[in-house]
């Protein structure tokens, strides 16, 4: 038996450690995933932000270039508006000139004076024009005062002196101008400067998280890995626990004192290291926290730091945007200063010619200007051209990057017009630039001919007699000069506006592009990422219910040990009610108590006030509650929404079976229909060789007999008509032979569509299926039932092959023999035929058209099937593209999994905090259990005090005891209130939520059963408590001894009994499947007769070797002794009930699995054990 209990624990051993190693390989290798999925998240977040920021530039600068290009319009039309202005002051200074020159002496002073006065209105009008774009104190005294050119006292050098100072008044006003633009360029550098720094900080500081990220991480997996290393090693030392317990007891049977000494001290050892080891488990769980902790708060730093790149993000878009808006400005004042040149140039009197010149100088040098500006916005134009082919080629290569080959055919053919589109729009920009450059080249022409022509004016102006026609003339070619111009102008903004169009539709197809690449980007995940994500949430979600079970076992231990801690309180109590006290030590257990009296007081402080911090975190942890409910409401929403349930994917996994069943079953029919083909090609053959037979018969017998010729001609006309009907089936069939083989080649295309399809479908159900071990498992089994179908079928092409070979050499075979029917009838037309070998001819054919009209009923049949198995294959398809799941659902069942996995750690941080308090109250309830026992000791080892002084500080002591008990059952009643009140809020929330929290309820459920069995054994105890006591008092009133050695002895039994009753009554509660539960009083009565037991073998000690001694010290020695088999036997029943526990939730997890139906060897092997530990705490 030893021996087959130690090979039992070595291979429990050697299964634990595989199991061990085996979780750990996992637990690597899901950490290695989830590290490289969070690295794959950072990359692809990191190169997000880059897009988005360079489409934030992008997007700014096409701002700042559509802003400028507006500048410029206006700036345009307002040069064109002065050019037009400045072609009628021109005009009107022509008719005054002709005036002046054509005119005599009587009527030149009338002409000179309405001259001056058209010049005045002229004047006016231009004054009125330009003053709204200039102020009133800037304009010259000529624009704000025209009519003084009548004056007659007025002189040329004070308008001169007035010119000058208003030139003087002009240049101070463009050198302010000039310093307010390089303060504001200075300004916008300064403000660039500022924007770089920040970037380069908020780098830093990304790269400074990063780092600390990987360090934690590091952290982590060291913890990690120290924290399995000591599960493995608790793990390796509970197996050898359970081995010396088996040990133990086998021994124990054997009656080995010694050795069973010698292991109990290996049993302490072995609970020592066991502590240590849970100790230091605790502890690396404790860091693991604070490392998550940690990491939680970096997080927060990394939002953070995020938030505050936003900010510095959008502090540069409104730098970008002071920057624009100060260019604007320049803009405008840089108009300003032209309109004022203009209007200075207005400005010069009439009278001088010189003036004249001046203005036609400005004009060419405007008409110069705009050229130049024109030319610099071609320049720009192709500048901003060769951009969009840069970002059009950068987005081919993202595209090229980025789409799935699949989808790269249909979107290279959209793309592909585009991008001719473009190239052609390229095309026509550039032949546009050479029209351009030609009409510059023009425009340069026309400008040197109307310098050529100012020269000639000046010269004629000059001579002061010019004749009316060259005058004329004159006037017509500058008019007509002006017109070219104005038309040259008018063409170049349309071309403008042209290109402008074409820029903005470039943008437009530049940003339909960047977001086409983004949807694909963000659309498509990969599988292996998708199957990842999926498996590491599933073990989250198991490893978090396994630490349920295990939080919810050791609450009920928990509550277990503090039940037996009170009855061993409540005991203490009672002994020290019923024993005496001395008189010496009677004043010290006053002041101990006292003392104790107020360590209690400060103790239920203490409780209070952790009570108070209690029910607050009670609230804070109900508004968490809540949020968490409102959160798996809406999961539960979008799950109801957009998931499918387990029972459809399983019956449409039935119906594909089915269909895939019924496709086999075809393909076996088809298989026996080819058998029988094959069978029918063979009797053809046969019949083929009997007709060879039958013609060279035929041959022999025409040399042999001959027949008259009426016969033989009625034979001919029935043969000829035969033959026909014959060539006609011929035909038939040769048609019906086309048209299955035209019906073959499409049936093999659609078969190799159909398998490019299901590969395809295929590739999406593995890829994309969300669905669990069994929905693989069923992929696998159609997988392979799919490659079985498609070997079919590849043999059936095969066997196709072969019989469209086969039919071929028939088809040449009839050939031959419609030859030599043919020359058997040209013979037959010269020799005759008898009767006999007629009718065995039209025997013979009449066999071979039946067995062909068969042959042709069989492939129509085999048709048929083959066109039902590609319907039904057809289905499965669509079948299968309905039960695939899209990528969006994923996302989805990600996130939802990713809330419960949250919600199931919030509760069981909840669990851990519960059972720290029960444990810390455990730990306050053995201090006082140890003070009370030293207490007791003392008390027992001095002498006796009066009856009545001890009664009365009994009573005291007693009343204390009593309202300290009452404080405590107040805290306990606290307690239970809230828990009544949470556990009362959580039902209210069920009932209005109960179909949307299924998840909590099986929870709460399983912690109701448990608090269901732990009142359950908390009424067993007090009965037995109840009846234990009962029959102890009736043993104490028939024992006649004294009572000063025994009562010690009886409540320090009691303890381990009511452990060993309520041990063996959950066995009998859990144990139904192995026999009938014992009742309790049939369990005090054995606890009765283990009581005796030790009476009688404390009566057999040896009483004589303390015979020499006083009676005191007898007595003292007995309690000695009689103390110290107490504690042995304390402690042994205490290791029995733990083996006892251990064996229950090792029994439990047996019988879920015998339940299950999984009834192995060592399962059995196990409740056997069960069984004999049992009855061996029964005995």
């Amino acid at each position: 038996m030893v021996d087959e209990v130690n090979v039992r624990s070595n291979q429990r051993e050697h299964q634990n450690l595989q199991d061990l190693e085996t979780e750990n390989e996992d637990l690597k290798e899901r950490l290695r995933k989830i590290q490289q999925e969070q690295r794959i998240l950072l990359d692809k977040v990191n190169g997000l932000q880059l897009q988005l920021n360079e489409e934030v530039m992008v997007a700014d600068d096409l701002e700042s270039e559509k802003e400028k290009l507006k500048s410029l319009l206006t700036a345009k039309e307002k040069q064109h508006e002065e050019s037009l202005r400045t072609i009628e002051a021109l005009r009107s200074r022509f008719k005054h000139f002709e005036s002046d020159h054509l005119g005599s002496g009587s009527h030149f002073s009338s002409r000179k004076e309405d001259m001056l006065l058209k010049q005045g209105q002229m004047y006016m009008t231009d004054s009125q024009c330009a003053s709204p774009g200039v102020p009133v104190h800037m304009q010259s005294r000529s624009m704000l005062r025209p009519l003084e050119l009548s004056l007659p006292n007025q002189t040329s050098y004070s308008e001169s002196e007035i010119l000058k100072k208003e030139l003087e008044a002009m240049r101070t006003f463009c050198d302010s101008a000039k310093q307010d633009r390089l303060k504001l360029q200075n300004e916008l550098a300064h403000k660039v400067a500022e924007c770089k720094a920040l970037a380069l900080e908020c780098e830093r500081v990304k790269e400074d998280s990063d780092e600390q990220i990987k360090q934690l991480e590091d952290a982590l997996k060291d913890v990690q890995r120290r924290m399995y290393e000591s599960e493995g090693k608790v793990k390796q030392m509970q197996t050898h626990f359970l081995a010396l317990k088996e040990h133990l007891t086998s021994e124990a049977a054997a009656g080995n004192h010694r050795l069973t000494e010698e292991l109990k001290d290996q049993l302490k050892d072995m609970k020592a290291k066991y502590e240590g080891a849970t100790a230091e488990v605790g502890r690396l769980r404790e860091q693991v926290r604070q490392s998550e902790a940690l990491v939680e708060g970096f997080r927060r730093d990394e939002g953070r730091l995020a938030g505050e790149s936003r900010r510095l993000q959008e502090e540069v878009s409104r730098c970008h945007a002071e920057r624009e808006q100060r260019g604007r400005e320049a803009a405008e004042l840089e108009g300003r200063l032209r309109e004022l040149s203009a209007q200075l140039a207005l400005a010069i009197p009439a009278e001088k010619f010189e003036s004249m010149k001046s203005l036609l100088s400005s004009e060419v040098s405007e008409k110069a200007k705009k050229l130049a500006e024109v030319e610099r916005e071609y320049e720009r134009s192709l500048s901003e051209i060769r951009q969009l082919k840069r970002e059009l080629e950068s987005l081919r290569a993202r595209l090229a990057q980025h789409v799935q080959a699949e989808e790269h055919g249909p979107l290279r053919s959209r793309l592909e017009p585009k991008s001719a589109e473009l190239g052609k729009k390229v095309t026509e920009l550039t032949s546009k630039n050479q029209t351009l450059q030609k009409e510059i080249e023009k425009l340069c022409l026309d400008n040197k001919l109307l310098t050529q022509q100012v020269h000639s004016l000046t010269a004629e102006v000059k001579d002061h007699y010019v004749p009316l026609k060259v005058s004329e003339e004159m006037k017509k070619s500058h008019d007509a000069l002006v017109g070219d111009l104005n038309k040259k102008l008018s063409d170049v903004t349309q071309k403008y506006t042209e290109k402008k169009l074409e820029m903005e539709k470039l943008l437009m197809e530049n940003a339909s592009l960047s977001k086409n690449v983004s949807r694909l980007e963000t659309v498509f995940v990969p599988p292996e990422k998708h199957e990842k994500e999926i498996v590491a949430l599933k073990s989250t979600i198991v490893e978090l219910k396994k630490q349920l079970s295990e939080l919810n076992k050791k609450c009920g231990e928990d509550k277990e040990k503090i039940h037996l801690l009170i009855s061993e309180n409540t005991n203490l109590k009672q002994t020290v009610s019923r024993q005496h006290v001395p008189v010496e030590t009677h004043e010290e257990v006053k002041t101990a108590l006292t003392s104790t009296l107020d360590k209690t007081n400060r103790e239920l402080a203490d409780a209070k006030k952790k009570c108070e911090d209690i029910n607050q975190g009670f609230v804070k942890i109900k508004e968490e509650n809540k949020e968490l409910k409102r959160n798996l409401e809406n999961t539960q929403n979008q799950i109801k929404a957009e998931y499918i349930s387990l029972k459809e994917h399983e019956e449409q996994m039935s119906a594909m079976r089915k269909s895939m069943q019924k496709a086999q079953d075809r393909g076996a029919e088809a298989l026996a229909s080819y058998q029988r083909g094959q069978e029918e090609i063979a009797t053809l053959h046969a019949e083929i060789a009997a007709q060879r037979r039958e013609l060279d018969t035929i041959q022999e017998c025409i040399k042999l007999k001959y027949t008259p010729i009426t016969s033989l001609e009625e034979c001919e006309r029935k043969f000829k008509a035969t033959e026909k009907e014959l060539k006609e089936q011929l035909s038939a069939q040769t048609q019906k032979w086309n048209a299955s083989e035209a019906e073959a080649t499409q049936r093999k295309r659609e078969n190799e569509q159909l398998k490019t399809e299901l590969r395809a479908l295929q590739k999406d159900v593995r890829d994309r299926s969300a669905a669990a071990e069994k929905a693989q498992q069923a992929e696998r089994v159609l997988s392979r039932r799919t490659e079985e179908l498609n070997r079919q079928v590849s043999d059936l092409l095969q066997k196709y092959t072969e019989a469209k070979s086969e039919k071929e050499k028939l088809a040449e075979e009839n050939a031959k023999q419609t030859s030599e029917i043919l020359a058997a009838q040209t013979r037959l037309q010269k020799q005759h035929v008898p009767l006999e070998q007629v009718e065995a001819l039209k025997k013979s054919l009449n066999g071979t058209i039946e067995a062909l009209r068969e042959e042709l009923r069989a492939k129509q049949r085999c048709y048929e099937t083959e066109q039902q198995a590609v319907a039904q294959l057809q289905q499965m398809l669509e079948n299968q593209k309905n039960a695939s799941v899209p990528l969006a659902e994923h996302l989805q069942m990600k996130e939802a999994f990713e809330k419960e996995a949250g919600v199931i750690k919030a509760s069981l941080r909840e669990k851990e905090e519960e059972s720290r308090n029960k444990t810390e109250e455990v730990s306050k309830l053995q201090a006082e259990i140890q003070s009370t026992k030293r207490a007791l000791r003392t008390l027992e080892t001095r002498e006796v005090v009066d009856l009545s002084k001890y009664k009365a500080t009994k009573s005291d002591l007693e009343t204390q005891v009593s309202s300290l008990n009452e404080k405590l059952a107040n805290l306990n009643r606290r307690y239970e209130e809230a828990c009544e009140e949470a556990l009362r809020a959580k039902k209210k929330e069920r009932s209005a939520k109960s179909d949307k929290e299924l998840l909590h309820f099986s929870i709460e459920q399983e912690i109701k059963d448990q608090q269901e069995r732990c009142d359950k054994s908390l009424t067993t105890i007090t009965e037995l408590q109840s009846r234990i006591q009962e029959s102890a008092k009736q043993i104490e009133a028939k024992d006649n001894k004294p009572l000063v050695g025994r009562v010690p002895r009886l409540p320090a039994l009691r303890a381990p009994c009511q452990v060993a009753g309520v041990s063996s009554q959950v066995l009998a509660s859990d144990l139904k499947l192995v026999g009938p539960s014992s009742h309790p009083d049939l369990r005090i009565t054995e606890l009765l007769n283990d009581v005796e037991r030790l009476k009688q073998a404390l009566g057999g000690l040896p009483q004589l070797t303390c015979a020499d001694g006083s009676p005191s010290k007898r007595q003292s020695q007995l309690v000695d002794s009689l103390q110290h088999q107490v504690k042995c036997l304390q402690q042994q029943l205490a290791d029995a009930a733990r083996q006892h526990q251990e064996v229950v939730a090792i029994y439990r997890t047996h019988l879920l699995s015998a339940a299950q139906g999984h009834m192995d060897e060592d399962v059995q092997a196990a409740l056997l054990q069960i069984i004999q530990m049992r009855q061996g705490l029964v005995c």
